[in-house]
C-alpha cells in the first residue's frame, strides 16, 4: 500500500504585538535618537518588549521588563497619557490610585523632581537659544548661536549628549535632514521659566580681574604698579606654591582659567579705594602626568584647551611635568607624549616640559622675573633708549653715548631749542664721541636727529 502523502505544513502567522502602541512609540524615538547613545537603549527596549507575551496597561507595569528603567517608564505613560487625550478616552487612574486596589502594590513614591539643566550647561543653552529664536533653527546655526552661554565645547560631534537628553524628555524634536530643531509644548515651558530666572537673578558675586584691551577703562603706568602671581585656590596645597612662598609675591584666587597668571596691582591707590588689577597676557596650565592621563581619559582636558584659547589672553602656556620613576600612569607615556605634540603643534599652545615640580617652580619664578622687567618699573631714560634703537643707524653703542650726554628728550630739545640757527642744530650731535674707538656720530645721523627732536609739528 502506497504511502499516504505528507501533508503539507501549515506556516505560522507571525503573532500579533500585544503592545503595538509601546512598539510604534519606542522605534519612534529609537530612530529620533540616531546617532547619539540613546538609539541603543530603545533597540535594547524594543527586544525585550518583543519576548513578552502579555499586554501592558502603563509604563510603569513596563519596569518588569529588562532594559526599562523608571525614566522610559515615566515616558511611555507621558506618552500614554496624550494618546488617550487624542482619541477622546477617559485619563487611567493614577497609579498611586491603582496602588491602593492591591494589598500586595509597592507603596508610593515621591514625584520625581522637575527636571532643570544646569546653569552654562549645553541642554539649557541650548533651550535658551531656541526659546529666544521662537522658530525652528538647524544644527550647526544652534550650535553656534547657544556656544557662547555654555562653558563646553559645542561642535558637530559634542553635543549628541545634550541633545540626546532633551530629545528623551520630550523637550526637543527633531525634522528633516540635515536636522531642525525646536521646542515641544514641554520644552517651551521650562526654557520660558529658565528665561524668567535668568532674567530675576542678580550677577553673580565674583572676583572679577580686567583682562588687557579695549574694554579696559583706566591705565596702570609703568612704575606705578607691582607684578603678582595668582595661583589657582585648587593649588593651595600643592607643591608648586609651597616652593614659591617666599620668594615670589603670591597671592591665591579662584582661576577660571589656567592654575597661575600674573596681574599688575596699582601700589599707591587713593585713600578709601581698594587697589586696582590688571590681568598680564600669560596664563599658565599646569599638568603632571597623571593629571595628563586622567584629563584626556575624562574629556577634560579637550575642554580645558577649549577655555584657555576663549579666555583672551593671547599667550596660554601648558606646563607638562614628566613622571617620576615607577610612577603608576593611566595611559601610557607616549600616549602622553603625543598629546603634548599635539597640543603645541595642533591647537597653538606653547608648551614647556620640566622634570617635576621644583622645575616648574623656578620657571615660573623665572617668568615672572620676565615679566616684571617687560611692564615693570621703567625710567624716562630707558624710554628714551627705546626710542633712539628703532632710528635706522642708532646701534647700542651710539644710542649710549647719546644718553650720557643728553640723558632724557627733553634736555635734548632744551640744546636744541639753544641753537639760534638751522645748521647749528642739525651738528649739535655730530661730534658725540661713539663705542670702542671714539668715532663721532657724524653729520648725517646728527641731522636725522635733529629733524625728529626740534621740528615743531608734524615731520614734512
Amino acid at each position: 500500500m502506497a504511502e499516504a502523502a505528507a501533508a503539507p505544513r501549515r506556516r505560522r502567522r507571525p503573532r500579533a504585538s500585544p503592545n503595538p502602541l509601546f512598539t510604534r512609540w519606542l522605534r519612534e524615538w529609537r530612530d529620533e535618537a540616531s546617532g547619539t547613545r540613546a538609539k541603543g537603549v530603545y533597540e535594547r527596549a524594543l527586544r525585550s518588549l518583543a519576548r513578552y507575551p502579555l499586554r501592558l496597561r502603563s509604563g510603569q507595569e513596563a519596569a518588569i521588563l529588562k532594559n526599562f528603567g523608571p525614566a522610559l517608564c515615566r515616558r511611555l505613560d507621558l506618552r500614554l497619557r496624550q494618546h488617550r487625550a487624542e482619541q477622546g478616552h477617559a485619563p487611567s487612574p493614577p497609579a498611586e490610585r491603582r496602588s491602593l486596589e492591591s494589598p500586595l502594590a509597592p507603596p508610593t513614591r515621591c514625584p520625581p523632581r522637575e527636571y532643570r539643566p544646569l546653569p552654562r550647561s549645553g541642554a539649557r543653552a541650548l533651550l535658551l537659544t531656541l526659546y529666544k529664536s521662537s522658530e525652528p533653527l538647524p544644527e550647526a546655526e544652534l550650535l553656534r548661536q547657544a556656544q557662547p552661554l555654555c562653558d563646553r565645547p559645542l561642535t558637530l560631534a559634542a553635543p549628541k549628549g545634550a541633545l540626546g537628553t532633551l530629545l528623551r524628555r520630550d523637550l526637543l524634536q527633531r525634522s528633516g535632514r540635515p536636522p531642525w530643531y525646536s521646542l515641544t509644548p514641554r520644552g517651551h515651558i521650562l526654557a520660558q521659566r529658565l528665561a524668567a530666572a535668568a532674567s530675576e537673578a542678580p550677577p553673580p558675586a565674583e572676583e572679577h580681574l580686567p583682562l588687557p584691551g579695549p574694554d579696559v577703562d583706566f591705565e596702570l603706568k609703568p612704575g606705578e604698579f607691582d607684578i603678582i602671581l595668582c595661583a589657582d585656590v585648587t593649588e593651595a596645597n600643592g607643591p608648586v606654591p609651597s616652593l614659591l612662598r617666599g620668594r615670589v609675591p603670591l597671592s591665591l584666587r579662584r582661576l577660571h582659567v589656567g592654575d597661575f597668571l600674573w596681574v599688575a596691582r596699582e601700589r599707591a591707590p587713593p585713600t578709601g579705594r581698594p587697589p586696582r588689577e590688571l590681568v598680564l597676557d600669560v596664563v599658565v596650565e599646569r599638568k603632571s602626568a597623571s593629571d595628563l592621563g586622567s584629563s584626556l581619559s575624562d574629556g577634560r582636558y579637550r575642554e580645558q584647551k577649549f577655555r584657555l584659547g576663549r579666555c583672551g589672553l593671547r599667550q596660554p602656556i601648558y606646563l607638562l611635568e614628566e613622571p617620576d620613576k615607577g610612577e603608576t600612569l593611566s595611559l601610557p607615556l607616549p600616549t602622553l607624549r603625543q598629546a603634548a605634540v599635539s597640543t603645541q603643534v595642533v591647537d597653538g599652545f606653547f608648551v614647556k616640559r620640566t622634570g617635576g615640580p621644583q622645575e616648574s617652580a623656578t620657571y615660573l619664578r623665572v617668568l615672572g622675573e620676565q615679566l616684571q622687567q617687560r611692564y615693570g618699573p621703567q625710567t624716562v631714560g630707558d624710554v628714551f633708549a627705546r626710542q633712539l634703537l628703532q632710528l635706522g643707524g642708532v646701534s647700542g653703542g651710539r644710542a649710549a653715548a647719546i644718553l650720557r650726554r643728553f640723558p632724557t628728550p627733553a634736555s635734548l630739545m632744551a640744546a636744541y631749542s639753544a641753537c639760534p640757527e638751522p645748521q647749528q642744530r642739525e651738528a649739535l650731535l655730530s661730534t658725540v664721541p661713539c663705542g670702542p674707538l671714539q668715532r663721532n656720530l657724524g653729520p648725517s645721523l646728527s641731522r636725522s636727529l635733529a629733524q625728529l627732536y626740534s621740528t615743531p609739528g608734524p615731520l614734512p
